[in-house]
């Protein structure tokens, strides 16, 4: 997770310059299936804040660079 730690929103992401697009595009891909991964794993029941929001920026954040 590349963007782990190191990245609080994918705004963040966007604007960091030493990252090209395609890994840009790679790590919002990744950050995008672990909330999928983590909303669901909450919905069976395991505790955790919901992440809806956050995927929703993600999301944006991918189709601004595609």
């Amino acid at each position: 997770m590349p963007y782990f730690g190191k990245y609080d929103t994918p705004d963040e992401l966007l604007r960091d310059d030493t990252v090209s697009r395609e890994e840009k595009i790679a790590m919002l891909e990744q950050w995008r299936d672990d909330k999928k991964d983590y909303m669901r794993a909450t919905d069976e029941g395991m505790e955790g804040e919901d992440r809806a929001e956050l995927l929703k920026k993600i999301k944006k954040a991918l189709a601004e660079l595609q």
